[in-house]
């Protein structure tokens, strides 16, 4: 494991979340792939770069580099309301102050139930986040229909190469077995 407290916590959280859902049958095998984090540096408004768990598997998608150590200290409440990967990204989300958009993700997370949105969201605003984007549009997004958040996040997909297959590909493993 990394020598990072921040990175540690989470990649055991996720660990025990995922052994947990596999042993029920709610997630496919291969869904390990996924849960492995990797930290790398992000912009910020306020100031200048802070470090952000991320999915590994994002960071090509991202074009970021990952950090071997983090100085970020580990004052962490984790979101256990939900589990795996929207969990880690909702900590992150409080733990960097965005409190404003972790409250937008839930709401989009219980207003969009459809197969596969809850991935789509998490993963997509993960690369936004990470590449320092203007999170605004975000908070609007509670009150689109759901034609038109799909065709939104179709959009904002094409932003990142290979964010469109590498979101299909989670959420075949997401499923349950």
């Amino acid at each position: 494991m990394n020598n990072s407290p921040l990175l540690n916590h989470y990649q055991v959280w996720l660990d025990d979340f995922t052994r947990v859902s596999l042993l029920h049958g709610s997630c496919q095998q291969h869904i390990t792939q996924w849960h492995r984090l990797a930290i790398t540096a992000c912009p910020m408004p306020e100031s200048s770069e802070t470090e952000v768990v991320i999915p590994h598997c994002l960071l090509p998608v991202t074009r970021t580099d990952q950090l071997e150590s983090c100085s970020a200290a580990p004052g962490l409440t984790k979101h256990t309301d939900y589990s795996l990967l929207p969990g880690v990204l909702l900590s992150e989300c409080y733990r960097l102050g965005k409190s404003r958009l972790a409250d937008q993700l839930q709401m989009l997370f219980r207003l969009h139930v459809q197969p596969g949105i809850r991935q789509t969201l998490t993963l997509l605003c993960w690369c936004e986040l990470v590449t320092g984007k203007d999170m605004k549009e975000w908070y609007e997004l509670h009150l689109s229909l759901p034609d038109t958040l799909k065709q939104w996040l179709a959009i904002k997909q094409r932003t990142y190469r290979g964010l469109k297959a590498l979101t299909d590909d989670y959420i075949l493993v997401t499923r349950p077995v």
